[in-house]
């Protein structure tokens, strides 16, 4: 009778052994860091400044809401009538001043609501040694979709005249967008939060669609949406300031990102091409600087200037679309299908604008940000999905499984169970008997490094993450 509790006591070792490799990748310590840096020197700058462009990103996004606050809740902006021209150029009056403590309290709260979401595992753990509440991941990434979903409905809210031709209007509009931005952002952080690229482009992406609603809650250029976004940034006040401002900073955190957002690409897995990553980055900073100068120059300041930074920001997305395949030998799948639906909505809505004209400047402009930054984001999540076995980890992973295989009595981990059981100890036996070498054999699989057999030109099975 005590072969068969063996038996047993071998399989809960195998399992909580799994477990215990299983979740210690997920964590990227300092010392991984450390690790990449010797690999990757640009990559490993761009996230040891993670966390202060974290912080700038944050300090951007609070100081928009803050605009948009001030707006909801000033006299005018609560229906009597929005003097745009005068609250962009600072004539607030003595009624609106009295709220303006509590924009500021909401300013305050996103900021720390976003500093939650975008932290690092090492910064939640410090935070919570101080006997504040502790935050997983589930509560994070549904509090960063609704931070998401606000925008978008308070975007449809102050551009309502243009959503007049959909049925239900701009409320049907705004429920339709808030819910699928709010749910598929939600989702996506909730998979690739554990990486510090994909945290800190997050908030880039956050920044600039805060600078932008901050501008559409006070501008005084009117309709302005019949003409283009940039017309945002041509007033001259506070408005057209954080317009300009949030794409200025989006741009340049962009271009900064480049290597940490393209790091993993190098690793051997991906079989990156001579030059590949290089490239790749170039291409980033390219579309990054572009950005940057579409804010430094707005459209009413030197407009040819201001169209060929648009026109550049539009052909390093085409080339980082179109080239995917070029970077390395074995792109994620799901990147190079993206990457190619991408480019295709790109000159299909190129094409209905100019050619068609089913719509106008703005439309075109929404659709052309979005892709690049979704293709960006689609980057990241694809490529870090398996991050690679790191020395350091499976050291972590190999120490965890033998703590765990010592703690049962040795008496009971003897070969002798399978004989007893009257069946031969075949090679899964054998595999379960070796402890911590039986559990890292199929761990390596799961962290996307290919065994020797697989094919060379077969892409890593990542999962769909967008």
């Amino acid at each position: 009778m005590a072969a068969p509790d063996c038996a047993g006591r071998e399989d809960h070792v195998r399992l909580n052994g799994e477990r215990s490799s299983a979740s210690l990748p997920e964590v990227r310590t300092e010392t991984v860091r450390v690790a990449e840096a010797a690999s990757d020197p640009l990559a490993a700058i761009a996230l040891r400044s993670s966390r202060a462009l974290r912080r700038i990103f944050v300090l951007g996004i609070a100081l928009a809401f803050g605009i948009v606050f001030a707006r909801l809740l000033s006299v005018e902006g609560r229906g009597l009538g929005f003097d745009a021209q005068s609250h962009a150029l600072g004539g607030w009056g003595a009624a609106d001043a009295a709220v303006m403590p509590l924009a500021a309290l909401g300013a305050v709260a996103v900021a720390m609501l976003l500093l939650v979401v975008s932290a690092s595992e090492e910064r939640l753990a410090a935070v919570m040694r101080f006997g504040l509440p502790g935050f997983d991941d589930r509560a994070r990434a549904i509090a960063n979709g609704m931070v998401w979903a606000g925008i978008a409905l308070l975007a449809v809210h102050f551009a309502a005249p243009a959503f007049a031709w959909m049925p239900g209007g701009h409320e049907a509009a705004g429920v339709l967008l808030g819910t699928v931005l709010g749910a598929g952002t939600a989702r996506l952080h909730h998979q690739a939060i554990g990486h510090e690229a994909y945290r800190t482009f997050n908030l880039v992406s956050m920044l600039l669609a805060a600078g932008s609603l901050g501008a559409m809650s006070i501008t005084p250029t009117g309709e302005w949406w019949t003409l283009n976004f940039s017309t945002l940034g041509t007033s001259d006040d506070l408005a057209a300031a954080s317009f300009n401002v949030g794409i200025v900073i989006a741009g340049l955190g962009m271009a900064v990102l480049g290597p940490a957002l393209t790091r993993a690409l190098g690793e051997a897995r991906f079989a990156a091409r001579r030059g590949g990553l290089g490239a790749a980055r170039v291409l980033i900073a390219v579309i990054g600087a572009s950005l940057a100068g579409v804010g430094l120059v707005p459209i009413d300041t030197d407009t040819l200037l201001h169209n060929v930074f648009a026109c550049a920001a539009a052909a390093g997305f085409a080339g980082l679309a179109g080239c995917v395949r070029a970077f390395a030998r074995r792109m994620p799948r799901t990147l190079v299908v993206l990457s190619f639906v991408f480019l295709g909505i790109e000159v299909a809505a190129m094409f209905a604008y100019q050619v068609l004209g089913l719509f106008n400047l703005t439309v075109f402009e929404i659709v052309a940000f979005t892709l690049v930054f979704a293709w960006l984001i689609a980057l990241v999540a694809t490529t870090h999905a398996h991050p690679a076995a790191e020395p350091h980890e499976l050291g972590l992973a190999t120490a965890a499984v033998a703590a765990h295989a010592h703690a049962v009595p040795r008496r009971r981990l003897v070969p002798a169970a399978s004989a007893v059981l009257g069946r031969p100890a075949g090679r899964d036996d054998e595999a379960r008997l070796r402890g911590p070498r039986g559990v890292g054999s199929d761990r390596p699989r799961r962290l996307g490094v290919h065994s020797a057999d697989a094919s060379a030109d077969d892409p890593p099975d990542h999962a769909a993450l967008v």
